[in-house]
């Protein structure tokens, strides 16, 4: 199986057991099943990871656009917004026309009031995501998606690093071993914040 068939496989396993988020309203994907869900497919899975990018990207131009960070943070952002995009375009490389795309998301009032309210918010996104990027690795068959899943979860860890200092005004350390997370976990940390 090439790396682009694998990819393939691994974002056709969509919708069962992945992480749900609330984009415009409404359910993208629903929880059920253990970390990132025993009973999905590989496509449901890069779906569901899309939609989390698309949601990335969106947050990261929010933060961008509320000009409430300058120097080293704001070229922080921007590259941050980059990865997002680089690692949505390989998800939607993957899944072609059935990848999720325009999607609208609402954030809770205040949000992007402070560089501290956008760094909270970014902490939890990212939280989630790394979590359900851990669970991912151990859902998926393919070990070359399992190396996919892994990456992106690597670089997700960074930015949930930079925005956890973010929030807090000051450096902290992270865990020694970041949690994986169940559907239900991954959802239940995102839901507060998107919808």
């Amino acid at each position: 199986m090439s790396h682009l068939t694998s990819r393939g496989a691994f974002l056709s396993r969509g919708a069962k057991g992945g992480i749900a988020l609330v984009a415009g309203g409404s359910l993208l994907a629903t929880t059920t099943g253990a970390a990132f869900g025993a009973a999905t497919t590989d496509t449901d899975i890069a779906k569901v990871a899309a939609t989390a990018e698309l949601l990335a990207i969106d947050f990261y131009g929010r933060a961008i656009k509320s000009g409430k960070f300058k120097g080293a943070e704001l070229a922080y952002m921007a590259a941050a917004l980059q990865n997002e995009k680089e690692h949505y375009k390989a998800l939607a490389g993957v899944l072609g026309s059935g990848a999720p795309k325009n999607l609208m998301f609402k954030y809770p009032d205040g949000t992007f009031r402070s560089a501290k309210s956008i760094g909270g918010l970014g902490q939890a996104l990212e939280t989630a995501f790394v979590g359900a990027y851990l669970g991912a690795v151990t859902a998926l068959k393919s070990n070359d998606l399992k190396g996919v899943a892994a990456q992106i979860g690597n670089n997700e860890s960074r930015h949930l690093a930079i925005l956890s200092n973010i929030a807090a005004g000051t450096i902290v350390s992270g865990p020694s071993f970041p949690k994986a997370l169940t559907a239900a976990q991954a959802t239940k940390a995102v839901t507060p914040f998107v919808g």
